[in-house]
């Protein structure tokens, strides 16, 4: 089960030495971030749930899930907590980015074996 990490330093700019992993991660200007990540998402991992607002203390807005596994999995968004949008498929090496969302609560259920991470603001 995908554990939260709290309290992510505030970094503005954040680059991976290796070209296939650069990326670039924005925090909020106070700082509060929420992480979740497994690098081995299998079968009896799925579904979890990131509990964004329990663990943040509020709903996210921004943010990021990465697969960085082989297998796909899919996305579900809540803005409330008990109804969730559409189901989206991340495949190998995709990136969902949230700009100006409400998040509340993400679902995300394995459809092969897979890792993620996913990064919230």
């Amino acid at each position: 089960m995908a554990k939260p990490i709290h309290h992510i330093p505030v970094v503005h700019d954040e680059h991976d030495s290796d070209a296939s992993a650069k990326r670039i991660v924005r925090v909020s200007p106070l700082g509060r971030s929420i992480a979740y990540e497994d690098t081995s998402f299998l079968v009896g991992d799925s579904p979890i749930i990131c509990d964004v607002n329990a663990d943040l203390g509020r709903n996210g807005k921004d943010g990021y899930i990465v697969n960085d596994g082989d297998g796909n999995f899919t996305v579900e968004i809540s803005d409330n907590g008990t109804t969730y949008g559409g189901v989206h498929t991340i495949k190998k090496d995709e990136t969902i980015t949230f700009e100006g969302m409400t998040i509340n609560k993400i679902r995300i259920t394995r459809v092969a074996d897979s890792a993620y991470r996913v990064f919230i603001i």
